[in-house]
């Protein structure tokens, strides 16, 4: 029971990269990137291709990030340069991809069950779990960490007003397209890093593991900002890895209870629909104009009106605002 539980653990910090890569396009950028659902298969391909070849883990992983980068990079150039609405882009590259990652691959699927890139660090009487466990809950505390850091700096608050406002970015001189291509290759090297993290854990890459990434990721981003409510960037992004950890054991638990594995991708649709639906619900952190710890931005021309004047006459029309 206790390997059942801990592997759902395992697979939900491999998954934790994409949410976290779904998170800075989705809500950090506000820009639907489809590329997701290519760079998750070029990442874990990448990794497979070099593991097998007898190219150290760390490295393999390093090069998934750069490929994964590079990836993000075309669909923001193609969307910023050539006026290419976000989500045509996107599937534009995730189709170039496809090819690519064959190429790289050279046949659909590449087993990597002989190596255990683990093996050396202490399993606390689990085995390879214990040890993916470990190894897993720190690279994701170290992601977070740098995630927050970034985001803290004044880059960080540049690609945050980018998504948030484009108007007030544009006024302060911010280099939209700029931002939005670092920040876009940024998070599809992150989905990039899940798909090879993902391939590692489960034995295998196959060119076509990532269809329907970025519905997955978005389930993960939207179960973990439901379920914790975060009222800071760092709590957003941990709440993001919970997400992604929750999400793997709901399917750890119906497969407890006696669902049949072919049914597992109708359980999985289930689950994300669920999770979807909690978008329409008022819950701070999940409603785009429902932050936790904010009132709820004017709606109409007379609101916003009527919120000036309070402005004008006694002070901010909403906590920390300015008259």
């Amino acid at each position: 029971m206790l390997s059942l539980w801990l592997g759902a653990y395992d697979q939900g910090l491999a998954y934790a990269s994409l949410a976290l890569g779904t998170y800075l396009t989705l809500r950090v950028l506000n820009f639907a990137d489809l590329t997701v659902d290519g760079s998750f298969a070029l990442g874990g391909g990448t990794a497979a291709v070099l593991i097998t070849q007898g190219v150290p883990i760390p490295l393999a992983l390093l090069a998934a990030l750069v490929l994964g980068s590079l990836a993000g990079m075309v669909t923001a150039l193609i969307h910023t340069k050539l006026g290419v609405n976000d989500l045509f882009a996107g599937i534009l590259t995730t189709t170039g991809l496809y090819t690519v990652t064959l190429r790289l691959m050279g046949r659909s699927n590449i087993p990597i069950t002989d190596l255990n890139p683990v093996v050396n660090w202490p399993d606390f009487g689990q085995g390879d779990d214990g040890r993916w466990a470990l190894a897993l809950t720190l690279v994701m505390l170290g992601i977070i960490g740098l995630i927050s850091l970034v985001l803290a700096t004044d880059f960080g608050l540049a690609l945050r007003a980018i998504g948030n406002n484009p108007t007030m970015a544009r006024a302060n001189a911010i280099p939209q397209g700029l931002g939005l291509t670092l920040g876009i290759a940024a998070a599809n090297a992150l989905v990039a890093l899940a798909g090879a993290m993902v391939a590692m854990y489960q034995g295998f890459a196959d060119v076509t593991m990532g269809i329907g990434s970025l519905i997955l990721g978005l389930g993960m981003v939207i179960i973990g900002e439901s379920v914790l409510r975060p009222r800071s960037v760092a709590k957003a992004l941990l709440a993001v890895v919970v997400g992604a950890i929750l999400f793997r054991l709901l399917i750890a638990v119906a497969l407890q209870l006696g669902l049949e594995p072919v049914d597992l991708k109708l359980t999985t649709a289930v689950l994300l629909l669920v999770a979807m639906s909690l978008g329409h619900l008022k819950l701070p952190g999940v409603n785009a104009h429902s932050h936790a710890g904010e009132d709820e931005a004017p709606t109409t021309p007379q609101e916003a009106v009527e919120s000036g004047e309070k402005a004008v006459a006694g002070g901010p029309a909403t906590p920390g605002g300015q008259p």
